[in-house]
């Protein structure tokens, strides 16, 4: 069904005896000669302790989702629901070593594992209102939305090791996971994620460290999901190249030789997140012991969420290693330039901090009308209090006797979903801030889909409507730092989106059609300062996907075509493709399994954004088009029984086209050059 199958379990005790005689967790009683259960009680020396039988109690999870060894899952911080998700252990998409790779046709990136991104597919750009100097490192971090959650019959380790390059220059990726339950229902899990280049290029380095420590308790009626989350960013930052032609007109032997606009900046961020959700259930019908779970029957749940999160950054620079020098093909300097316009509070050196914290307090009851699979299966309601703390260096502040601005919003929710049988399901939700900082504000959310079913094949037709009106960024109205300044009093903007899409999952095909039309949208100017509209501005997408399988041949296309009515405010690409061409076979039957192919990425040209390192934002440029060049990586990659093995030669078409030199994706930005990368990921669960 999705990620609201939540099903049902057996009744009775006979029938729940039944469907767990291949569960590791059921009991067992040794019998003797006669046939009779052998009771310690009763003074028998060679008495067997009788095991309790201990099921998997959760309304959460269907009677598929049981029967899995590990899977795993996220946990709405809004209301009493939880999302399934894939677990890591297999090869689909294991020949992405970036994990903005992974969706669809890709993202415009600095080059580099840990360097910034930003989606080609306007409708995946993150759309974040709160910290947003770290929106380029979306597909790293940890969120109390995405932080995992598993159930494991055995204990469940990942240990997993990417390289490639000299040591000097190496790029690395590490990953650790362990999950582990101490009961059927009771369980704890520890990730940890560094993904590291040192750079080929002068002052580069891109470094982002995450973790993620959660325990869950999914019992009959009371549940509990609570976690710990730390994510570190330390990047050097050199501004991109003085002028593209050094790699679009000119053969370069070293890249530390290329000449870059900046010497000694650094970005530094850190964040800390503490959550935990928990709800108690009521039955309206009493429950017997040999009943083990309230999916199926009347029942109200009461719930809290409580979320501290923070974000701390600096960035530093001087005025020396920020300035460069423009030269022609000859090396004759014709200006010398430095990366930045203003120097407000110090002319030699730039030490700009500030820090954002979010307290988040939420009350919500969840109706169950009868069986949490049912056409109304569940009907939330709840309230929430958000108390926001900003500060950074401003003159006002001091003057005022605070460094902080704090400020509280007040709001109320409601969301319900369902399901008729395995045909369709359906889920709305609704926000409403009633109060406070951002009083007004709405957030109506809506989808469903409709399954049929050919020949016990599905086919999904989806839909969604969304709408938002809301305040701009705090940032977006308030900033003061060494390089920029400003104070603005926008008023709301609001988004609406439609999106539909059919699937036909065995034949790989998807076809997808997004409408998103902004009024009153806020984006980052050409000067890389916040502006916004007036108006409105619409961006039309349509997603193909189509995987063919030819015996071990197999042949993955994705294509994204765009239109934004006006590309000063939202440029994107007319077309971007991924296409991932490859073979996959078994040499050794259930043992080993090979695929072996090429991945390749390519938009059409467009002015695409700009990356300003001071403030993290990418903004939007009318200097540069950049696009029409295949990235290409060619890979091998297998899985030997609870091993996975990973070969890539990287950036495989650098050079391969003489007239196509033009190798960025950010302006400014090279790709990394051509190297080779490799290694393993290795699964325990014993």
């Amino acid at each position: 069904m999705g990620a609201q199958d939540f099903g049902r379990d057996p009744r009775a005790l006979t029938q729940a005896m039944q469907s767990m005689q291949n569960n590791p967790y059921a009991g067992e009683v040794e019998l003797d000669e006669n046939g009779n259960p052998i009771n310690p009680e009763e003074g028998q020396t060679d008495s067997v302790k009788v095991k309790e039988i201990m099921p998997l109690e959760s309304f959460f999870f269907g009677d598929s989702i049981r029967k899995q060894k590990h899977f795993v899952w996220n946990v709405d911080t809004y209301a009493n629901h939880v999302k399934m998700r894939d677990i890591d252990t297999l090869l689909g998409s294991f020949n992405y070593d970036y994990p903005f790779q992974r969706e669809d046709v890709g993202d415009a990136n600095v080059g580099i594992v840990g360097g910034v991104s930003t989606p080609l597919n306007f409708f995946r750009r993150p759309q974040g209102n709160d910290f947003t100097f770290v929106d380029g490192y979306y597909s790293y971090l940890y969120t109390p939305e995405n932080a995992p959650f598993y159930n494991n019959k055995r204990p469940y380790t990942i240990l997993g090791y990417l390289t490639g390059g000299q040591k000097r220059y190496a790029e690395e990726v590490l990953r650790v996971v362990h999950a582990q339950n101490v009961t059927p229902s009771t369980g704890f899990n520890v990730s940890y994620d560094s993904n590291h280049s040192r750079g080929i290029y002068t002052w580069q380095r891109g470094k982002v460290t995450d973790f993620s420590a959660a325990v869950s308790h999914t019992g009959k009626r009371y549940s509990l999901h609570a976690g710990a989350i730390s994510n570190t960013i330390s990047n050097r930052e050199n501004g991109g190249l003085t002028e593209a032609w050094h790699v679009v007109d000119t053969l370069y032997e070293s890249a530390q030789g290329l000449p870059m606009r900046m010497s000694d900046a650094l970005n530094k961020a850190n964040n800390t997140a503490l959550y935990a959700v928990q709800t108690y259930g009521i039955p309206f019908v009493p429950m017997t012991d040999s009943v083990f779970t309230m999916a199926d029957r009347t029942a109200i749940y009461i719930g809290h969420s409580i979320t501290y999160n923070r974000w701390n950054r600096n960035y530093s620079d001087t005025k020396n290693g920020t300035t460069y020098k423009i030269t022609d093909r000859t090396g004759k300097v014709l200006e010398t330039r430095n990366y930045y316009d203003h120097w407000l509070i110090s002319p030699d050196a730039t030490n700009d901090s500030l820090s954002e914290s979010v307290l988040t307090n939420r009350l919500f009851v969840q109706l169950q009308p009868y069986d949490r699979n049912g056409v109304l299966g569940t009907v939330d309601g709840g309230i929430g209090w958000d108390h926001r703390r900003y500060w950074q260096f401003h003159p006002d502040n001091y003057l005022k006797g605070t460094a902080f601005d704090k400020r509280n919003t007040y709001y109320a929710y409601a969301d319900a979903r369902g399901a008729l049988g395995r045909w369709l399901d359906w889920h709305g939700f609704a926000r409403f801030n009633v109060g406070g900082y951002r009083a007004g504000d709405i957030d109506v959310d809506a989808d469903a889909r409709l399954y049929l079913f050919i020949k016990e094949r599905p086919i999904t037709l989806s839909g969604r409507f969304g709408f938002e009106l809301e305040e701009p960024s705090y940032w977006a109205q308030n900033y003061f730092s060494n390089h920029f300044v400003w104070s603005n009093n926008f008023g709301k903007q609001n988004r609406t989106d439609l999106d539909v899409t059919l699937h036909v999952p065995h034949i790989g095909a998807e076809v997808g059609f997004k409408q998103t039309v902004l009024g009153n949208a806020v984006y980052y100017n050409e000067l890389g300062v916040p502006s916004q509209m007036k108006g409105a501005v619409s961006v039309t997408g349509l997603y193909l996907q189509e995987n063919l399988k030819l015996g071990i041949l197999n042949l993955y296309h994705r294509l994204l075509l765009q239109y934004s009515s006006d590309q000063t405010v939202v440029p994107v690409p007319t077309v971007a493709a991924n296409i991932s061409y490859f073979l996959k076979f078994q040499p050794v039957r259930n043992v080993l399994t090979v695929k072996a192919g090429v991945d390749v990425w390519w938009n059409s040209p467009y002015y695409a954004q700009a990356y300003n390192p001071a403030t993290m934002m990418f903004y939007n440029q009318r200097e540069a088009e950049i696009g029409n060049y295949p990235y290409a990586n060619v890979f091998l990659v297998a899985k030997w029984k609870t091993m996975r093995i990973f070969v890539q030669y990287q950036h495989a078409s650098e050079n391969l086209f003489e007239k196509l030199k033009a190798s960025f994706s950010v302006p400014y930005y090279p790709y990394n050059r051509a190297l080779l990368k490799y290694g393993i990921s290795w699964y325990f669960d014993n």
